[in-house]
């Protein structure tokens, strides 16, 4: 079928929408559409949370968000948790920061980092060694501090996106599972989804697939470049003896982000674990957080993979990362049984912003996809994406998550960090 731009309008506010994907962003997307009276399918090839939206670490890292959109969006998202945490079932939300924890290597750092940030807006401090431990009872005795950012929190991301579902279906939406997905277009507009349960219309449709996104858009003729991520994660038996309830990152979290490798005494050497040296195509967010259960998660390293459909299965590589330069940062994990490893792929996009956006050639089209960070910026993508499909405006710019930039349509090399 062909896709002619000029032959329909784009719907204002629709009646019905059909929304591709129930991770987060889908998840979200359904709620806040089927509370403004929006009849919602909601559908997905698997199940619930299948992709990265359920095998992540759950971290709402406002830290690590670059300023400008990136951050605005997150800081919209964050603002958006509580409330969910209020109004639907329980996803373990915890709202208490997160700690960076150091050791005397990386001091040359601490105070740039801290005064970039801040200048950002983001409510942090400087604690040292004891206020550290107490935040985080695992931390040994030679690191000398922590910065604790007060805004981060974490969630249960599994839990998280089935209490957005149910919370939709309460709400009046549908939920469909089927295999075979292909958008339906005709006279140069899209008008629902093709699936192995036969065809489903609606006036709009939300494409929300996260890394399977760049497949579906190819079958109707869009370019979607994105870059792909496995990220993986190991789960430890309860923790009887020690409770602790911030999110928990090392220093390598540094090396991760572009904007902080150009603040002024950044060197990898003040950061990496020497076994990063070793197996450098390996990146690593060094990461601990504690579920309610008493069960500790433990992550994340990051590989870059060809696309969505490569292993979502744990590598020798990433799980020594994770289990050597965790054990070795915190002596007190590593005789902990470890009960489980999993991974799951996550999508970039080459300028590090997810894409919440119509699409200007393809009336009846949205998309929300993109995100490498999507538990933090879930709710908040969810509610922008709503309100452009609605079309309202949302309450933050939206230009800087546009469809048509050039680095989704043209695409970008990979990067071996994140945005």
């Amino acid at each position: 079928m062909s896709v002619n731009a000029s032959s329909a309008q784009s719907v204002t506010r629709p009646e019905s929408v059909i929304i591709v994907g129930a991770g987060i962003i889908g998840a979200s997307t359904a709620l806040y559409l089927a509370r403004e009276g929006v009849s919602v399918t909601l559908v997905d090839q698997h199940s619930i949370g299948w992709g990265a939206s359920g095998r992540n670490a759950g971290y709402i890292s406002m830290l690590s968000r670059a300023p400008g959109a990136e951050l605005e969006l997150a800081q919209l998202s964050r603002s958006l948790y509580p409330q969910l945490a209020d109004e639907i079932d329980d996803f373990e939300f915890q709202a208490n920061g997160a700690v960076v924890f150091y050791y005397e290597d990386q001091l040359p750092l601490i105070d740039g980092f801290v005064a970039r940030r801040t200048a950002d807006g983001l409510p942090m401090e400087i604690v040292d060694g004891d206020r550290a431990r107490e935040l985080c009872p695992l931390l040994p005795e030679d690191v000398v501090g922590a910065i604790h950012s007060k805004s981060d929190c974490y969630i249960h991301p599994g839990k998280f996106t089935e209490a957005l579902v149910a919370a939709a279906v309460k709400e009046g939406a549908n939920v469909v599972f089927a295999d075979g997905l292909g958008l339906e277009l005709r006279d140069g507009r899209c008008v629902g989804v093709d699936t192995s349960e036969g065809l489903l219309t609606a006036d709009a449709v939300a494409v929300c697939t996260g890394s399977w996104t760049s497949q579906l858009l190819a079958k109707a003729g869009l370019p979607f470049h994105l870059v792909h991520l496995r990220m993986q994660m190991a789960q430890t038996a309860p923790v009887e003896d020690t409770r602790f309830d911030v999110a928990v990152y090392g220093p390598s979290l540094f090396h991760e982000y572009a904007f902080v490798r150009e603040l002024p005494g950044y060197d990898d050497d003040l950061v990496l674990h020497p076994l990063q040296h070793i197996m450098p195509e390996v990146g690593l967010l060094e990461l601990v957080c504690q579920r309610a259960d008493g069960r500790l998660w433990l992550g994340c390293p990051i590989e870059f993979v060809d696309g969505p459909d490569d292993s979502q299965e744990p590598t020798v590589a990433g799980m020594a990362q994770t289990f050597a330069v965790l054990g070795d940062h915190i002596p007190a994990l590593q005789h902990l049984p470890v009960e489980r490893i999993w991974a799951g792929i996550a999508p970039q996009t080459g300028d590090g912003k997810p894409v919440l956006s119509k699409v200007p050639s393809l009336p009846g089209l949205f998309i929300g996809a993109g995100h490498a960070y999507g538990a933090t910026v879930g709710p908040g993508s969810g509610r922008v994406l709503a309100d452009l499909v609605l079309g309202q405006e949302p309450s933050i710019d939206a230009e800087p998550f546009r469809y048509d930039r050039a680095v989704i349509t043209e695409g970008v090399s990979r990067s071996v960090t994140l945005g």
